[in-house]
């Protein structure tokens, strides 16, 4: 529960998104996950608000066939920094709530996956992990596969894995979090791993 608290409490302090412009003919791309688990594989992942008026939110998944346009799949285009050959994945504007960042948020090693509205505006808790820019995405299948989304720390150095938690006692609502391998949880997680695939190109 302090773990929620702390992610929810850095969300919720993230303001207004500073906007980064993209490149017109830079490819937009959404996230799904691919998982052994038959009811989760194939599942897009889309943003839980934490209120009406914050745009920020931690990424799941809903094995509900509800949707609205509050739950449309996340997009996002990458910007790659050539000095540590690692991506920022940049929120698409074009969808509700866009704008802003993904990243891990957590501590302990179990960091939430989130959408930031503006994370260098974010003033982390000491021990609290707060990473945008150090996601490395694997190649492209050549037959539209996508590819894999990797977590991999500042240095290159995590590890770990991407698992699934229930929300609630439904199940219909999964959250997407990153588990390092020196994390203590309880072990009703599921594994996942969070893939990319291309969107459109503008």
């Amino acid at each position: 529960m302090r773990l929620q608290a702390i992610t929810l409490s850095l969300l919720a302090a993230t303001g207004l998104a500073t906007p980064i412009r993209r490149d017109v003919s830079q490819a937009v791309y959404t996230l799904r996950l691919t998982s052994p688990v038959k009811s989760l594989d194939g599942l897009y992942l889309t943003t839980t608000p934490q209120s009406d008026t914050d745009d920020t939110s931690t990424l799941g998944v809903s094995t509900s066939t509800t949707t609205s346009p509050a739950t449309q799949p996340v997009r996002f285009y990458p910007v790659h920094n050539p000095d540590t050959d690692l991506d920022e994945l940049r929120r698409s504007s074009d969808t509700v709530g866009g704008g802003g960042a993904l990243a891990v948020v957590g501590a302990n090693g179990l960091l939430d996956f989130a959408a930031l509205a503006d994370p260098e505006a974010v003033q982390a808790p000491d021990g609290t992990t707060v990473d945008w820019t150090s996601f490395r995405l694997g190649a492209e299948k050549k037959e539209g596969g996508g590819g894999a989304v990797e977590y991999v720390g500042k240095g290159g150095v995590a590890e770990g894995r991407w698992v699934a938690f229930p929300v609630g006692g439904e199940g219909e609502r999964w959250s997407v979090k990153w588990r390092d391998v020196s994390a203590w949880t309880t072990e009703n997680y599921m594994p996942v791993e969070v893939v990319y695939e291309l969107v459109k190109e503008e």
